[in-house]
Protein backbone atom coordinates (compact mmCIF):
# COMPACT_ATOMS: atom_id res chain seq x y z
CA UNK A 1 0.00 0.00 0.00
CA UNK A 2 2.88 2.59 1.11
CA UNK A 3 4.91 2.29 -2.22
CA UNK A 4 1.35 2.26 -3.72
CA UNK A 5 0.69 5.89 -2.53
CA UNK A 6 4.26 6.63 -3.18
CA UNK A 7 4.40 5.78 -6.75
CA UNK A 8 1.06 7.65 -6.93
CA UNK A 9 2.42 10.69 -5.40
CA UNK A 10 6.10 10.59 -7.72
CA UNK A 11 3.77 9.89 -10.97
CA UNK A 12 1.62 12.93 -10.59
CA UNK A 13 4.67 15.18 -9.54
CA UNK A 14 6.38 13.61 -12.34
CA UNK A 15 3.04 14.74 -14.88
CA UNK A 16 3.08 18.42 -13.03
CA UNK A 17 6.86 19.33 -13.50
CA UNK A 18 7.63 17.00 -17.21
CA UNK A 19 5.46 19.56 -19.31
CA UNK A 20 6.85 22.85 -17.64
CA UNK A 21 10.10 21.70 -18.12
CA UNK A 22 10.22 21.80 -21.71
CA UNK A 23 9.13 25.27 -21.93
CA UNK A 24 11.90 26.93 -20.96
CA UNK A 25 13.31 28.40 -24.53
CA UNK A 26 16.37 30.24 -23.26
CA UNK A 27 19.35 28.63 -24.87
CA UNK A 28 22.81 28.49 -22.81
CA UNK A 29 21.22 30.67 -20.43
CA UNK A 30 23.44 29.17 -18.13
CA UNK A 31 26.63 29.18 -20.07
CA UNK A 32 27.42 25.50 -19.02
CA UNK A 33 28.92 25.62 -23.16
CA UNK A 34 32.26 27.68 -22.12
CA UNK A 35 31.18 30.19 -24.75
CA UNK A 36 28.17 32.87 -25.74
CA UNK A 37 26.36 30.16 -28.00
CA UNK A 38 23.30 31.23 -28.16
CA UNK A 39 23.82 34.94 -27.49
CA UNK A 40 24.39 37.66 -29.89
CA UNK A 41 27.34 39.64 -28.36
CA UNK A 42 29.43 42.53 -28.95
CA UNK A 43 32.89 44.80 -26.98
CA UNK A 44 33.86 43.49 -24.48
CA UNK A 45 32.12 39.94 -23.02
CA UNK A 46 32.53 36.71 -23.07
CA UNK A 47 32.15 33.79 -20.32
CA UNK A 48 34.68 32.78 -17.68
CA UNK A 49 35.12 29.84 -14.78
CA UNK A 50 36.45 32.33 -12.14
CA UNK A 51 33.60 34.18 -10.90
CA UNK A 52 29.81 31.99 -11.31
CA UNK A 53 26.91 31.73 -9.16
CA UNK A 54 25.98 27.80 -10.17
CA UNK A 55 27.59 25.28 -11.93
CA UNK A 56 31.17 26.04 -14.15
CA UNK A 57 31.15 28.95 -15.80
CA UNK A 58 29.22 32.83 -16.08
CA UNK A 59 29.18 35.34 -18.78
CA UNK A 60 31.37 38.57 -18.13
CA UNK A 61 30.43 41.83 -19.45
CA UNK A 62 32.65 45.17 -19.72
CA UNK A 63 36.78 45.54 -18.88
CA UNK A 64 37.45 43.05 -16.29
CA UNK A 65 39.96 44.87 -14.37
CA UNK A 66 41.35 43.20 -11.00
CA UNK A 67 44.11 45.28 -10.60
CA UNK A 68 42.94 48.95 -11.76
CA UNK A 69 45.81 48.73 -14.66
CA UNK A 70 43.07 49.19 -17.17
CA UNK A 71 44.77 45.92 -18.91
CA UNK A 72 41.53 43.64 -19.09
CA UNK A 73 42.36 40.58 -17.57
CA UNK A 74 40.59 38.52 -19.85
CA UNK A 75 41.55 39.74 -23.65
CA UNK A 76 44.13 42.40 -22.78
CA UNK A 77 42.64 45.21 -24.24
CA UNK A 78 42.10 48.45 -22.09
CA UNK A 79 38.62 49.65 -21.43
CA UNK A 80 36.22 51.72 -24.23
CA UNK A 81 33.91 54.29 -23.47
CA UNK A 82 30.11 53.36 -23.31
CA UNK A 83 28.91 50.99 -21.40
CA UNK A 84 26.59 50.06 -24.32
CA UNK A 85 29.60 49.16 -26.46
CA UNK A 86 29.56 45.89 -24.34
CA UNK A 87 26.62 43.55 -23.88
CA UNK A 88 24.52 40.26 -24.76
CA UNK A 89 21.63 39.85 -25.78
CA UNK A 90 18.86 37.41 -26.50
CA UNK A 91 15.50 37.11 -28.12
CA UNK A 92 13.55 34.91 -26.02
CA UNK A 93 10.33 32.83 -26.28
CA UNK A 94 7.97 33.89 -23.45
CA UNK A 95 4.52 32.30 -23.68
CA UNK A 96 3.05 30.65 -20.85
CA UNK A 97 6.10 32.19 -18.25
CA UNK A 98 5.41 33.75 -15.18
CA UNK A 99 8.84 35.13 -14.83
CA UNK A 100 12.67 36.13 -16.49
CA UNK A 101 15.16 35.71 -13.69
CA UNK A 102 18.84 35.59 -13.61
CA UNK A 103 21.89 36.30 -11.07
CA UNK A 104 24.65 39.15 -11.75
CA UNK A 105 27.75 40.48 -9.70
CA UNK A 106 28.84 44.04 -10.25
CA UNK A 107 31.93 45.17 -10.01
CA UNK A 108 33.63 48.32 -10.28
CA UNK A 109 37.06 50.40 -9.17
CA UNK A 110 35.05 53.85 -9.85
CA UNK A 111 32.95 56.47 -8.34
CA UNK A 112 29.84 58.82 -7.69
CA UNK A 113 29.99 60.90 -10.78
CA UNK A 114 31.27 58.48 -13.30
CA UNK A 115 30.16 54.85 -14.35
CA UNK A 116 26.45 56.28 -14.42
CA UNK A 117 25.26 53.54 -14.90
CA UNK A 118 28.44 51.09 -15.22
CA UNK A 119 25.57 48.32 -15.70
CA UNK A 120 22.42 47.58 -17.23
CA UNK A 121 19.76 45.50 -18.07
CA UNK A 122 17.05 46.49 -20.68
CA UNK A 123 13.74 44.59 -22.05
CA UNK A 124 13.07 45.43 -25.51
CA UNK A 125 14.84 48.23 -25.29
CA UNK A 126 14.10 49.85 -22.18
CA UNK A 127 16.21 49.76 -19.22
CA UNK A 128 14.55 47.74 -16.43
CA UNK A 129 17.95 47.48 -14.06
CA UNK A 130 20.43 50.02 -13.73
CA UNK A 131 23.37 50.77 -11.18
CA UNK A 132 25.90 53.43 -10.65
CA UNK A 133 29.48 53.08 -9.58
CA UNK A 134 27.93 55.16 -6.78
CA UNK A 135 25.58 53.05 -5.77
CA UNK A 136 28.39 50.32 -4.53
CA UNK A 137 31.24 52.91 -4.03
CA UNK A 138 32.84 52.35 -0.24
CA UNK A 139 35.54 54.89 -0.48
CA UNK A 140 34.21 57.82 -2.60
CA UNK A 141 37.62 57.22 -4.96
CA UNK A 142 39.37 54.76 -7.18
CA UNK A 143 41.37 53.20 -4.66
CA UNK A 144 38.68 50.31 -3.74
CA UNK A 145 37.23 47.64 -5.81
CA UNK A 146 33.75 47.14 -4.89
CA UNK A 147 31.22 44.82 -5.54
CA UNK A 148 27.27 43.56 -5.22
CA UNK A 149 27.69 40.08 -4.49
CA UNK A 150 25.54 37.25 -6.59
CA UNK A 151 22.19 39.31 -6.76
CA UNK A 152 19.19 37.85 -8.20
CA UNK A 153 16.82 39.81 -11.01
CA UNK A 154 13.42 38.62 -12.03
CA UNK A 155 11.36 40.33 -14.81
CA UNK A 156 7.36 40.05 -13.82
CA UNK A 157 5.68 38.56 -17.01
CA UNK A 158 2.70 38.04 -15.85
CA UNK A 159 1.12 40.47 -17.96
CA UNK A 160 3.56 40.80 -20.39
CA UNK A 161 1.70 41.12 -23.75
CA UNK A 162 3.95 39.24 -26.13
CA UNK A 163 5.27 36.41 -27.04
CA UNK A 164 8.71 36.93 -27.29
CA UNK A 165 11.30 39.73 -25.40
CA UNK A 166 14.51 40.67 -26.11
CA UNK A 167 16.89 40.50 -23.05
CA UNK A 168 20.08 42.73 -24.06
CA UNK A 169 22.64 42.78 -20.34
CA UNK A 170 25.11 45.62 -20.72
CA UNK A 171 28.53 46.78 -18.70
CA UNK A 172 31.57 49.27 -18.63
CA UNK A 173 32.68 52.93 -18.88
CA UNK A 174 30.56 55.93 -18.94
CA UNK A 175 32.33 59.14 -19.72
CA UNK A 176 35.41 57.62 -19.98
CA UNK A 177 37.55 54.43 -20.83
CA UNK A 178 39.24 54.31 -17.48
CA UNK A 179 38.68 52.95 -13.70
CA UNK A 180 37.05 49.90 -15.07
CA UNK A 181 33.13 48.65 -14.62
CA UNK A 182 31.74 45.03 -15.49
CA UNK A 183 29.36 42.52 -14.22
CA UNK A 184 29.34 38.58 -13.83
CA UNK A 185 25.91 37.22 -15.34
CA UNK A 186 24.66 33.28 -14.74
CA UNK A 187 21.70 30.95 -14.57
CA UNK A 188 19.29 32.99 -16.55
CA UNK A 189 15.95 31.43 -16.37
CA UNK A 190 12.31 31.37 -17.49
CA UNK A 191 9.85 31.03 -14.53
CA UNK A 192 7.02 29.20 -16.05
CA UNK A 193 3.07 29.50 -15.17
CA UNK A 194 1.54 26.26 -13.61
CA UNK A 195 -1.14 25.25 -15.88
CA UNK A 196 -4.71 24.50 -14.19
CA UNK A 197 -4.62 21.24 -14.78
CA UNK A 198 -1.09 21.01 -13.08
CA UNK A 199 -2.26 22.84 -10.39
CA UNK A 200 -4.69 20.22 -9.54
CA UNK A 201 -2.51 16.90 -9.65
CA UNK A 202 -0.06 18.49 -7.36
CA UNK A 203 -3.03 19.25 -5.25
CA UNK A 204 -4.27 15.43 -5.68
CA UNK A 205 -0.39 14.55 -4.65
CA UNK A 206 -0.35 16.60 -1.81
CA UNK A 207 -4.03 14.65 -1.00
CA UNK A 208 -2.92 11.33 -1.25
CA UNK A 209 0.22 11.75 0.62
CA UNK A 210 -1.64 12.92 3.96
CA UNK A 211 -4.32 10.16 4.05
CA UNK A 212 -1.20 7.92 3.44
CA UNK A 213 0.15 9.68 6.56
CA UNK A 214 -3.51 9.96 8.59
CA UNK A 215 -3.86 5.99 7.78
CA UNK A 216 -0.15 5.41 8.93
CA UNK A 217 -0.49 6.66 12.40
CA UNK A 218 -3.63 4.96 12.91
Amino acid sequence: MKKGILGLVFGLVLCLVLPLSVQAVIINGSFETGDLTGWAAGGQAGVQSSVVFEGLYAAWIGTVDFNDDDTNDFTGEGGTEGYTNNWISQIINVSGMASLSLYYNYYTWDFAGWDEPGFEIQINGNPVLSINAGDIDTTGDETSLDFTGWQLFTYDLTNYPFDTLTLTIYAGNTGDDIIQSWVYIDAVRLNPIPEPSSILLLALAGGSLLAYRLRHKK
